[in-house]
């Protein structure tokens, strides 16, 4: 007995280690087949950040084991119950067993219902989608996806319920981008006010001025980014909007030209002109990797229509939106259905002295819209139409702009055209007093295509937060061809005084001069944006005897005045003199000065730069300075303050007048090339009242005495 016990537990014991053998080598291949498994790593890159963990990975690799578009409709299902939001664990089990049920009844359409295009919209579903695109781009996963489109097509089609379709497409403005730049849009307007408020403000003809109440029309149209109706009764390339509410909900469609959704969506547009502006539309699309889909569509293109395609590719969603199929809605909801927009009209201040269009010049009218049905549509155009005329009836009617005129550049669409055209040679027409006024200085011939404007509203809105800096060096001679640009272009008319300007060649003697000094540092530096246009640039020295710096200028170019740009080059000129002085002195900065024109020496009238070296806690210095004369033919400047900011003590009412000689002596013979400033009389004098010590005045405080 104790023999057979003794062979059983041999063989019991020879078939439990068979079975552990066989749990390592299951445990080897389940890490192994989760590990390499290309389905588990999308699940993981992917919706891992969403919350999607092991377990629910398991579930799924063993659900979707058979088939790779299986796997694929999975993702995709997710991205859309998610929203790209993080779910709770029971929530994604949820989601497996709604997608087990949807996929069971739609293996073979694979169509998923989505009530309208909301869905497609939010920034996060916009994360998670690029996400997916990036991921599937990978020719390894590509292939074992057995994915061969490198569109990268969605494996689920949607299907739009309410679908309202408007033949237009978004323009600038901040919803025509996927990345809303708010900061950017209210940084140009307050540097193009800040312009136009000069040119306003001058006395002298102004003709040629935007008016702040104009510039706040175009601006508040931009805002919400309107949209402009392509053409598409002729030769239409598929194009199209799809909204919900208003245009502000909307995704940019391209119609496959390839079936009959092309054709029966143009169809049923013109179908409607009688009654409405859009239709309602049952829609049945395809999501697409951006990029390479707009790349396959080139060829169908129409080239009138290139600017608006290149504008969605690069700015809008990170997928393409290829409509498949659609059916026309014809109940009573879709005679009701409406989506709001803007009718607008856009105009042009004439100025023979600029060939090209101008944001900053120009001036659009505009209604918020229902696009429900033609009657409300024509009475809002005819709004819109009362709007304009008013305007420019105020403005013919009032002497100061006798010489001023105005040039029609477009519309949202042909009607609106042709509206204006009819109320403008209504009133020409007419015998009343402003006949004349409108038939003289409103021109009605387009100087530029539409494509012309709004290419130039896409360059003036782009973003300008990035600045580089180069140094201007005379072994670099690139950086001195930057420079002769900065000072032709932007210098002279920053400096439009001939005393306060120095010469291009002073400039570069100066620069020169400073290779060998031991006792100062002047710097010459210009600052470029995105694009690599010189914005603004500046001039200032280290004076190693003070410890101190002073800022000779910033200018920054004129259009993008109190638009940030000075705030950044002033910061960067603030950090190079820090360095500078622990490079020599071994110490922290003590000062920085600077010349500034006084207000009642300011040329241009507005007083806003005070405000700029005010907020940086500069002091007026309260002395007579005069800025000596540059060169034999120029002569001193007194009409400058001398301004100080401490880097070290914090509550100042007065600074050594000893200190303040010294910087000017230093700054005379350094900066100016003066070479004995003590025989200078201009100093002498200073250097007299100098000898006490100086009261500290708050710039704000003498702005408004």
């Amino acid at each position: 007995m104790p023999d057979y016990f003794s062979v059983f537990q041999q063989y019991f014991s020879f078939f439990l280690n068979i079975v552990n053998f066989i749990a390592i080598l299951s445990s080897i291949f389940m890490f192994f087949f989760f590990m390499l498994n290309k389905f588990s790593k999308a699940l993981r890159h992917i919706l891992s950040s969403y919350g999607f963990g092991l377990f629910p990975r398991i579930r799924v690799l063993f659900l979707c084991r058979k088939s790779s578009v299986m796997k694929r409709a999975f993702i995709e299902y997710s991205m859309l119950k998610s929203q790209g939001y993080g779910k709770t664990s029971s929530e994604w089990h949820s989601i497996i067993n709604e997608f087990k049920a949807f996929y069971d009844i739609n293996e073979k359409s694979l169509i998923y219902l989505i009530p309208n295009c909301t869905v497609l919209i939010g920034e996060e579903f916009s994360n998670i989608t690029e996400r997916y695109f990036n991921y599937f781009s990978i020719p390894k996963v590509n292939k074992a996806f057995g994915i061969s489109d490198n569109r990268i097509p969605w494996a689920l089609k949607l299907q739009i319920d309410e679908a309202y379709v408007t033949p237009t497409c978004l323009l600038s403005g901040l919803l025509s981008k996927f990345e809303e730049n708010w900061s950017e849009f209210i940084k140009r307007y307050v540097s193009t006010a800040y312009i136009a408020e000069i040119d306003e403000n001058k006395n002298e003809n102004k003709s040629n001025a935007i008016l702040t109440n104009e510039l706040y029309y175009t601006f508040a149209w931009l805002l919400w980014g309107p949209s402009y109706e392509i053409k598409y009764k002729n030769y239409w390339d598929g194009l199209c909007q799809i909204s919900y509410g208003d245009e502000s909900n909307s995704i940019p469609v391209i119609a496959n030209v390839n079936t009959d959704a092309s054709k029966k969506l143009k169809n049923g547009l013109l179908s409607s002109q009688g009654h409405r502006f859009g239709i309602l539309t049952s829609a049945v699309i395809s999501l697409y990797k951006n990029k390479p889909f707009f790349k396959s569509i080139r060829n169908t293109i129409n080239l009138e229509n290139a600017y608006f395609y290149n504008k969605i590719e690069d700015n809008s969603f990170p997928y393409a939106a290829q409509m498949d199929d659609m059916s026309i809605c014809d109940n009573y909801k879709a005679e009701k259905y409406y989506c709001t927009a803007y009718v607008w009209l856009l105009f042009e201040l004439e100025d023979d002295s600029y060939s090209t269009f101008r944001p900053e010049k120009s001036i659009a009218f505009f209604e918020h819209a229902n696009l429900t049905d033609k009657e409300t549509y024509y009475f809002l155009i005819e709004t819109l139409l009362d709007k304009s005329v008013k305007h420019f009836r105020d403005i013919f009617a009032n002497p100061e702009f006798k010489e001023r005129k105005y040039r029609y550049v477009c519309a949202m669409n042909g009607e609106i055209t042709a509206a204006f055209y009819k109320r403008f040679n209504e009133i020409v027409s007419s015998e009343s007093e402003i006949s004349g006024e409108f038939k003289n200085r409103i021109l009605v011939k387009p100087k530029h295509t539409p494509i012309d404007a709004f290419s130039a509203y896409d360059r003036y809105f782009s973003a300008s937060d990035t600045l580089s800096y180069i140094e201007v060096s005379l072994n670099d001679k690139n950086s001195i061809s930057d420079f002769a640009r900065f000072y032709t272009d932007i210098y002279m008319e920053n400096f439009p005084d001939a005393d306060e300007r120095e010469s291009f060649d002073n400039l570069l003697l100066y620069l020169k001069n400073a290779r060998t000094a031991d006792m100062y540092r002047y710097h010459i530096i210009l600052a470029k944006d995105n694009n690599g246009e010189i914005a603004g640039g500046g001039i200032f020295d280290f004076f190693c005897r003070s410890n101190s710096g002073v800022i000779e200028f910033i200018a920054v170019k004129v259009d993008t005045q109190s638009g940030g740009i000075g705030t950044q080059i002033y910061k960067y000129i603030l950090n190079t003199m820090q360095i500078d002085a622990h490079k020599i002195n071994n110490k922290k900065l003590s000062y920085v000065f600077c010349e500034i024109d006084s207000p009642d020496y300011c040329k241009s009238g507005n007083k806003k730069y005070l405000h700029f070296w005010n907020k940086y806690n500069f002091f007026h210095l309260d002395f007579n300075y005069v800025q000596p004369s540059l060169s034999p033919s120029q002569s001193p400047v007194r009409g400058l303050w001398f301004v100080m900011s401490s880097q070290q003590a914090t509550d100042l009412s007065e600074v050594k007048g000893q200190l303040v000689a010294d910087v000017i002596y230093d700054y005379m013979k350094y900066a100016m090339q003066i070479e004995n400033p003590d025989n200078n009389p201009d100093y002498r004098k200073m250097k007299e009242e100098l000898s006490k010590p100086v009261k500290l005045k708050r710039i704000v405080d003498e702005m408004n005495p």
